[in-house]
């Protein structure tokens, strides 16, 4: 199950390489901020064409994961919930700090989501710890950077970048681990 959700973290991270390499050239080039709209929703099409055929074989698996996430306690929905959409909220009132929140909200979302499907699905899907953890890092970086250089449009570029690096390198990670599912642990001291 885990090779075919690495599908969808190459796809997002092609995705937001694409777009934020060209977005950037827009940027520079000081052309019409239309080109965005068109870079980014092309960008999208292309990503998802490029991984059209396992995109569409997880179907099952994606809804089979949906399910059983489905049954997990209202509050733990919740919580898994308000970690992803939070940060997103924010930026309506924050727009100065687009870039922190959105690392803040995809971090702390694949972190919560796969802490939740561990204890609770029992499935580990490494791939969401792994970007998730690489975009806090990321996070970090991208403070540290910013309190020095105080450039905003490059500290955007480069949140952009860091996110398509993580979801790259957390796809990779979940193509290479062989299965997901959590076994129960055989003990010597065991009855």
């Amino acid at each position: 199950m885990t090779r075919v959700f690495s599908f969808l973290f190459f796809s997002i991270s092609l995705w937001f390489g694409l777009s934020s390499i060209l977005s950037h050239i827009i940027f520079v080039y000081n052309l019409d901020y239309f080109y965005y709209y068109l870079i980014w929703f092309g960008c999208l099409a292309i990503s998802l064409l490029v991984f059209l055929k396992p995109l569409i074989s997880m179907r099952t698996v994606f809804r089979e994961r949906v399910s059983t996430s489905i049954s997990w306690p209202l509050s733990v929905k919740l919580i898994n919930g308000l970690t992803w959409a939070l940060p997103f909220v924010f930026i309506l009132f924050f727009q100065k700090y687009y870039p922190f929140l959105l690392l803040t909200g995809l971090s702390l979302g694949n972190i919560s989501t796969f802490i939740f499907l561990k204890k609770y699905s029992k499935i580990y899907g490494v791939e969401q710890i792994i970007t998730g953890l690489f975009v806090l890092s990321s996070l970090f970086s991208i403070l540290v950077y910013y309190n020095y250089t105080d450039n905003y449009e490059q500290t955007l570029f480069l949140t952009r970048v860091m996110l398509s690096v993580s979801y790259a390198i957390g796809g990779l990670v979940g193509y290479l681990k062989k299965d997901n599912y959590i076994e129960p642990s055989s003990s010597l001291h065991s009855e």
